[in-house]
């Protein structure tokens, strides 16, 4: 049994202890292959955990697994109003979960918000995890639906901002992989590996083949992965993006979508893009606070930035 296999019947085994769940997807370092880990080196297990309805998952939960908890996000997560969970990105994680001979960090969202983030990428928080590498334990239809549709757009403004020349299919997974990151405190603050793009790119390019080379019609790859871009059709795939974005593009660009407005298409997405991950970050740092308390929030921003600045 390889060891990818060995820790998703682990995680398969810990999410039976939950509350009804609709969906549950793994996700990071732990899953995806990583380049500059050691084999040996204890890696986090990220989950992302879909309910149909967050305050009463966090009622039951309480209840069956109190150990996940400390004390302030135990009060938090008894009082809080289902708005007030919702709030920034719409998902509360809980980090330190020891299960196991594992660690887990998890975070809880509604059917209802992941759904709206993936089909209308209003954070951008479910949406651009989800277009990288993950470990499905609990699948639902509608979601992986959604997501599909997500990782089309996803391609559709990765190859939109893709400016290098003769570009490669690892020049636009690695541009894929830097979605999510555009506007994200973290990286303003170092509390990231500054190589962590071009890991997780080389290291999932197995995945991005199967979801976005293999299903793709935008692209040509030649034999030694060099690609060529169909530009007509991918300024056509802009009408089936997000309205909002779309209507930012289509506005800036007086419905002009071709090479000639290129640099105004580019500038909608990244300013787009910037705009609500940098809102929903900030967000989410803040009831981080609550969520998993002051000692865990901060032992896990230290543990971030060692690693940005160690690798920087």
């Amino acid at each position: 049994m390889k060891k990818t296999d060995d820790i998703r019947v682990r995680i398969t085994n810990f999410i039976k202890t939950l509350p009804k769940t609709v969906s549950v997807k793994a996700y990071g370092s732990s899953i995806a292959y990583q380049s500059g880990y050691k084999d040996n080196e204890k890696k986090q297990v990220d989950l992302i955990v879909i309910v149909d309805d967050i305050k009463q998952f966090y009622t039951e939960n309480l209840k069956m697994n109190k150990y996940m908890y400390k004390l302030i996000p135990r009060i938090y997560f008894k009082r809080a109003k289902s708005k007030n969970l919702k709030k920034a990105a719409g998902i509360c994680y809980t980090t330190d979960i020891v299960y196991g001979e594992d660690t887990y960090k998890m975070g809880v969202i509604e059917k209802v918000d992941a759904l709206d983030d993936l089909l209308n990428w209003k954070t951008f928080y479910i949406a651009g995890r989800f277009q990288k590498e993950m470990f499905t334990a609990q699948a639902d239809a509608e979601i992986e639906k959604a997501n599909e549709i997500n990782k089309k757009n996803a391609m559709t403004i990765a190859l939109l901002l893709l400016k290098k020349e003769n570009p490669t299919l690892l020049d636009l997974y690695e541009q894929i992989c830097s979605l999510s990151y555009m506007g994200d405190s973290r990286k303003n603050f170092k509390a990231e590996d500054p190589n962590k793009i071009k890991k997780l790119a080389s290291g999932s390019k197995e995945h991005f083949n199967k979801e976005f080379r293999d299903k793709s019609k935008l692209i040509k790859v030649s034999k030694d992965e060099h690609i060529t871009v169909d530009y007509k059709e991918t300024f056509e795939s802009i009408k089936r993006l997000p309205d909002e974005l779309r209507k930012k593009i289509e506005e800036n660009t007086e419905g002009k979508l071709d090479m000639e407005h290129i640099d105004i298409i580019r500038g909608s997405i990244e300013e787009y893009l910037t705009t609500i991950i940098k809102k929903s970050s900030l967000g989410q740092t803040k009831k981080g606070i609550l969520t998993t308390g002051p000692k865990n929030s901060l032992v896990y921003a230290l543990r971030k930035l060692k690693k940005g600045r160690k690798k920087d």
